[in-house]
């Protein structure tokens, strides 16, 4: 049908609902936003796509990245379709964190550069082109190169943070730098974000929406909290005490409501830790049985978590890959 009668169409139509021109209002009424009610599982496509990062947008589009292909695949509100946006290697060979940033219409992901001399990227992709448009890359640290990219959170001030997995680090563009090509910056750097030789260290990334982000360490379990200081400086970073560890703690997010969510790929769990108002924190497992899950994204008063089989590739005896990979949702409680 030609776009000129789909215009004449729609018009009498909206004539004989509202009983002749004069009885419509032009100012129409917004759409309620497509439920994914029902829908407990995103089916993510092809044998080889691994899934890692996990990213919503604010009307709950939901993007997935594949840390082997690069490939980055969306799924449209009220849908439980996986549609390409990225093509495999058409920006990065693998996409570890993935991030929405609203007001400038961006996806942020990190750069899987494991196994090359190739420095990480945190690379902002066109919500609407699917193009890259800027890239930070990671700063060298002599004699040890420039890290591992992993996942991403963004204060209200808009600065940009991503987790260094190998060099006990997490890196910072700032708001006013995100549409350059700069390099990121070293924010903050312990010894306690450290892994042993060979093992992950920082992990997943989160902002409270107030003055703190917290992240997690793969090989130790632990949970760290860092201040922003007013003038946006690292505060010292503090170890929140957890009724147990965390068993290899991968993606992380905050809610209100739900307090901090967490995904255990050794428990192959995904967990919520309660926050008390000393500080520590309370463990309790939410969904177990899950196929090494690694990030989690909180849309819809649910938990999305990534299952991405990632023994399959790392393990000295590794278990049968089941195909399709999947996403899953996780129903969370409120505090």
């Amino acid at each position: 049908m030609k776009a000129s009668s789909v215009s004449i169409l729609g018009s009498a139509l909206c004539i004989l609902a509202c009983g002749g021109v004069l009885g419509c209002s032009e100012k129409e009424e917004p759409q309620p936003t497509p439920s994914r009610d029902g829908v407990t599982e995103i089916v993510l496509p092809g044998n080889d796509f691994y899934p890692e990062g996990i990213a919503a947008s604010a009307d709950n589009t939901l993007y997935v990245g594949s840390l082997m292909t690069g490939q980055i695949v969306r799924v449209r509100p009220g849908s439980s379709e996986a549609e390409e946006f990225v093509a495999p290697r058409s920006i990065v060979t693998g996409t570890v964190g993935l991030h929405v940033q609203e007001d400038k219409q961006y996806l942020w992901l990190c750069s899987n550069v494991f196994g090359t001399s190739n420095a990480p990227e945190l690379i902002a992709v066109s919500l609407s082109t699917g193009q890259a448009v800027h890239r930070h890359v990671f700063p060298a640290q002599e004699g040890a190169g420039s890290g591992f990219c992993n996942e991403i959170a963004q204060d209200k001030a808009g600065n940009l943070y991503a987790t260094d997995s190998f060099l006990g680090r997490i890196v910072r563009v700032p708001s006013g730098k995100l549409d350059t090509d700069n390099p990121a910056e070293v924010w903050a750097r312990s010894d306690a974000f450290y892994g042993p030789q060979g093992q992950f260290g920082l992990n997943g990334l989160t902002y409270d929406g107030a003055s703190t982000l917290y992240a997690v360490k793969t090989a130790d379990g632990k949970l760290f909290r860092i201040p922003i200081g007013a003038g946006g400086a690292a505060g010292t970073v503090q170890e929140v005490v957890l009724d147990r560890p965390l068993a290899g703690p991968d993606g992380l997010k905050y809610s209100a409501s739900a307090g901090l969510v967490v995904s255990e790929q050794y428990a192959t769990a995904v967990s919520r830790i309660a926050l008390s108002t000393d500080g520590r924190g309370t463990v309790t497992k939410l969904l177990e049985g899950l196929k090494d899950p690694t990030s989690v994204e909180l849309a819809e008063g649910s938990a999305w978590v990534s299952e991405s089989q990632l023994t399959h590739l790392t393990s000295a005896n590794p278990p049968p890959l089941t195909l399709p990979f999947y996403v899953r949702r996780v129903s969370l409680p409120q505090q």
